[in-house]
């Protein structure tokens, strides 16, 4: 006899059970409980009991189904020709556990519209149910996509079953539609490379999937790719979460097997990372017409290791006797000659163990696949140099005697100056002379006076392989990694460029163990990388290193001072230690006027650091005044379009706008993102700081929808150009997390300024003044919700600690005192609101 002393919880967890297993086949309930609950005999029995009476008495557990929606696989359903809102019902689409389908027609007269609508079945209307039901109308809502079915209405019907209206979608389940039509594999390819976009914007929306598959992926007749069903998919977490969505389910795992990843079966929390693994086993199904593993009647601990310990075959090695028919190839060879190397290489990386280890987005592993298409060398393949030259010649056999030639030439250049530069003393001319060249060859490449070309990657991504024959001449081994390093830099590609410069440090090593003044600059140049990676304490802890060196090797040039003191303020200034960084940007401005005073390029930086140190300390008229220096001297230096003097408008529209001249800033912004994008392109971080600036001073606006627009754009280049270390990732969330607050989409908001608060708090040391501003907005967004409990605190504790990292005059200061001014007047407590407006507007 079973025991009905059940606790509430679990009461609600079986209950959660049961309406999981419905979503499964009748054939497979039984088994899917066996699975989800190996170890507790007492609760899987009354699951299951559940489900036999519900399946002896037509489902009807004493909750009777509606009229409308019993008996649903019989013909004559009663839905079908009802009015529901302003769609009339035409026919059943599908049914499962949960709910059904239908295809409805917009019948109002306004206009023509063919629709899907989604009914929650009566029999699973328990409060999980329904919680699931809404968080998977909540997660449409939230998405965007030509390659997603889109949400279109919502709401309760007249016997209060909730509904949603989707985007009507004629088509056929992925696989099925590429076989019916034997698309090849580059079509195939083209195909998923739809998916990945459209898992990237779920990504982007901070939606996880959770069961991407063939089911789920329909292709229309035109070849569109439309992803359905977010039924088990998830919010990526936020604390005030904890109730919302499918995500509540502890200890139940909600997958389909054949396409889950490690993490998942485990039944450990997932993120972005589970849909890329899938994305995976999407690829290699594609490609082969069969999965990595054969999972069919595995109970939960075969599952775990086969999926989680049994490495992925390559999916070469699967290509069976009727796939060339299939795909449209003569041979089961020509098949596998198509999928090994490339192919094979970007299917194994999705399909790695540990998340950390895949692709680290979706857009990331569709690049490799666009990258293996166009011929180009992909990042989950070892790259060697024959690896490269082969792509390189496959690619451009028009070019490949000339690339050749001119490589052969290269790499016995370099060769052959390490083997002489240590035979003998004579020969170093020769290594000056081939330094020479590879600098004009590689500084050529500059993006800031010829644009980005894809083509510049090439030659340094091989420059770089090939200076490692100079590891037995370390000065210049040094020097060449300077000059990759450099062009890196310019190009945006932050990472890259830190590595050269570590090699660089490493040759300086070798040649001066104890270290000199070069040593010192080679530490200086690592420090300048890591401080546009926004690794701002890293790139403090090592320009300290080359502070040291400095002091038993002093630097007689004035020049050389200055821009070490510059660099060493702005790094002090980014880790908010900004009343520090002024004297030492002020002392490197009076360096550069006495010793260089016509040299624009230099003193145009000096003049902008110290307007951005100035804005900082609250002094806007004076930060205004040097950046009106700055500008016009970047002007003499540089003309009025270049990179240079793009990286000083841009700070200089946001000290415009905290001086009120909006029209001016306005101009000034929408000038500084042509010119950027122009010259850098739309992926360049510097182009990603002033989009998330320009949303910023829009958001300023009220101009919500706009603002946010930007801010999107920004978080598209997030895993591509944009580590989550770059603060424009965490700076653009917060914008788009206040932007929908004001268009009053609390919860998307909050979700969005909790994930900036987190990736800040990964990033930056604990009590950074940004951490600190992140608490104090969020704790405004709680005033607008009307949690004034939960904001009070937030705000003071957030204000007082901004006091002391940042001083009383600091604008961060005063915007958290306008948010407990915001908070007293909400809660009607006028006199504790007019004390903080008053120490508000004292702070400049």
């Amino acid at each position: 006899m079973r025991d009905h002393g059940l606790t509430p919880a679990r009461v609600e967890r079986m209950q959660e059970l049961f309406e999981l297993a419905l979503e499964h086949p009748s054939d497979e309930r039984h088994a899917f409980i066996a699975t989800v609950l190996p170890d507790d005999a007492a609760l899987r029995d009354e699951v299951l009991g559940l489900l036999d009476a519900h399946a002896l008495v037509d489902s009807r557990l004493g909750m009777p189904l509606s009229s409308r929606l019993s008996g649903v696989a019989a013909t004559g359903d009663a839905w079908i020709g009802q009015r529901v809102g302003s769609y009339e019902i035409v026919r059943m689409i599908g049914v499962g556990g949960m709910g059904a389908v239908y295809e409805a027609r917009r019948a109002d007269e306004q206009f023509d519209k063919r629709v899907a609508m989604k009914f929650l079945h009566r029999h699973a209307d328990g409060p999980a149910a329904v919680r699931r039901f809404k968080a998977e109308r909540q997660i449409l809502a939230s998405l965007d996509h030509p390659n997603i079915a889109a949400l279109i209405d919502g709401g309760i019907t007249t016997d209060s079953q909730p509904y949603f209206v989707m985007d009507y979608v004629d088509g056929k389940p992925l696989t099925q539609w590429c076989d019916e039509h034997r698309l090849t594999i580059k079509q195939r390819l083209g195909l998923f490379q739809q998916i990945a976009a459209a898992v990237q914007s779920a990504h982007q929306a901070l939606v996880v999937h959770r069961d991407l598959k063939p089911g789920n992926i329909l292709v229309t007749a035109d070849g569109r790719v439309k992803l359905l069903d977010f039924g088990i998919a998830r919010l990526l977490p936020a604390e005030s979460d904890a109730d919302v969505g499918p995500s509540t389910l502890t200890s139940v795992r909600s997958f389909t097997p054949e396409y889950a990843a490690p993490e998942q079966i485990r039944g450990e929390p997932t993120g972005t990372g589970a849909d890329v693994y899938t994305l995976g086993v999407l690829l290699f199904e594609l490609l082969t017409g069969t999965r990595p593993f054969d999972l069919r009647d595995h109970r939960l601990a075969e599952l775990e290791r086969v999926v989680c310990e049994t490495p992925a075959p390559a999916p070469s090695t699967r290509v069976g006797p009727e796939r060339p028919e299939e795909v449209g190839e003569r041979s089961v060879a020509k098949v596998r000659s198509q999928i090994a190397g490339d192919l094979d290489a970007i299917v194994l990386m999705a399909l790695r163990k540990e998340p950390s280890r895949r692709y680290g987005s979706a857009e990331a592993m569709s690049r490799d696949v666009q990258a293996h298409l166009d011929g180009h060398p992909v990042s989950g393949r070892p790259d060697g140099l024959v690896y490269r030259m082969r792509k390189l010649v496959a690619r451009r056999s028009l070019e490949t005697a000339a690339v050749t030639v001119a490589a052969a030439s290269l790499i016995a250049g370099l060769v052959g100056v390490s083997l002489q530069a240590r035979r003998a003393r004579a020969e170093e001319q020769r290594a000056v002379q081939v330094t020479a060249f590879l600098t004009t060859m590689l500084g050529s490449a500059n993006p800031a006076s010829l644009g980005k070309d894809v083509t510049v990657h090439e030659v340094l991504d091989t420059a770089a392989r090939r200076a490692d024959a100079l590891v037995g001449s370390p000065a210049l081994d040094a020097e060449i990694r300077n000059v990759i390093g450099d062009t890196y830099m310019a190009l945006g590609e932050f990472q890259s460029a830190e590595a050269q410069f570590g090699r660089a440090l490493a040759a300086h090593r070798r040649r001066v163990p104890e270290g000199d003044g070069r040593t010192a600059r080679a530490y200086a140049r690592q420090s300048n990388a890591l401080e546009y990676l926004g690794e701002y304490a890293a790139a403090d802890s090592v320009l300290r290193l080359a502070a040291a060196l400095l002091q038993r090797h002093p630097d007689d040039d004035p020049l050389h001072r200055a821009e070490f003191l510059d660099q060493r303020g702005r790094i002090l200034g980014r880790l908010g230690k900004v009343a520090e960084s002024e004297p030492l940007i002020r002392e490197a401005l009076e360096l550069g006027l006495r010793y260089a005073p016509d040299k624009d390029s230099l003193l145009a930086t000096l003049y902008g650091n110290l307007g951005y140190v100035s804005l900082e300390l609250g002094r806007v008229p004076q930060s205004e005044s040097l950046y009106v220096e700055a500008v016009a001297a970047a002007r003499r230096a540089f003309g009025n379009e270049h990179a240079d003097l793009a990286s000083l408008l841009s700070p200089y529209a946001s000290v415009l706008e905290r001086a009120g001249k909006i029209e001016q800033a306005d101009t000034v912004y929408r000038e500084t993102l042509a010119m950027r994008r122009k010259l850098l392109g739309g992926e360049h971080p510097e182009y990603a700081w002033t989009m998330f600036s320009y949303a910023d001073f829009l958001l300023g606006l009220g101009r919500y929808d706009q603002s946010a627009k930007w801010c999107r754009e920004v978080l598209k280049l997030r895993g591509k150009s944009l580590p989550d270390t770059h603060p424009a990732v965490a700076t653009a969330m917060a914008v788009l997390g206040r932007s929908l607050d004001g268009m009053d989409s609390l919860a998307a908001g909050e979700r969005w300024l909790r994930e900036s608060l987190r990736l800040r708090q990964q990033a930056l040391p604990a009590g950074h003044w940004l951490i600190l501003s992140s608490e104090s907005i969020l704790g405004g967004h709680m005033v607008r919700a009307k949690r004034f409990a939960e904001a009070e605190p937030l705000l003071l504790s957030a204000e007082r600690r901004l006091v002391v990292a940042r001083g009383e005059r600091a604008p961060v200061v005063r915007d958290a005192r306008n948010r407990i001014v915001g908070l007293y007047a909400a809660m009607g407590e006028t006199a504790k609101a007019a004390e903080w407006k008053a120490k508000a507007m004292a702070t400049p």
